[in-house]
């Protein structure tokens, strides 16, 4: 096997082990957003990304001890609510799946309740269901972040938006 291939396999795996992820999350009543590159791939931009970005409700105790119940044989520590003073705001995790990152809270999206509401579903490649962002919070997100790196995202969903297809 050569590098590219090894890579290529590599990413299959993880993309396996998501979906368990995800199937897991679900099983265990988990409120998330996917947000971020991922999310971007699933809404159909070729999209390479290292990390899996989860938007999560920032102070609901119930929705943190699904989480790290799920996640408790990953973890040396575990996710914490958004502190008085926004402590906590985005929590990294190196993880069996890749890196995960938790966000409670991001630019230019309304509060997770409002973000939930209009989330969508998606499919992984396996057919797996994966709660995501509404394209239009997504990017709007994207906007709100004016990053060099969303440059790409943001013009493929200005496009999905004139097709009428952006959901």
């Amino acid at each position: 096997m050569n590098g590219s291939e090894t890579c290529f396999a590599k990413l299959l795996t993880s993309l396996h082990l998501m979906d368990d992820l995800f199937q897991a999350f679900d099983k265990a009543g988990v409120r998330y957003l996917l947000i971020g590159g991922q999310a971007m791939r699933l809404f159909g931009m070729p999209r390479y990304s290292m990390d899996w970005d989860f938007l999560i409700p920032p102070r609901d105790a119930q929705n943190f001890s699904k989480l790290n119940d799920v996640l408790d044989a990953e973890f040396d520590v575990p996710l914490e609510m958004l502190g008085p003073n926004g402590e906590n705001f985005v929590q990294t995790y190196q993880t069996r799946w890749g890196v995960l990152q938790f966000h409670l809270g991001i630019p230019g999206v309304p509060r997770f309740d409002a973000a939930e509401s209009a989330g969508v579903i998606r499919q992984t490649e396996n057919g797996t269901a994966v709660k995501c962002l509404s394209g239009p919070n997504l990017l709007a997100a994207k906007k709100a972040a004016a990053r060099p790196q969303d440059q790409a995202d943001i013009e493929f969903l200005m496009e999905l938006q004139r097709l009428g297809k952006l959901t």
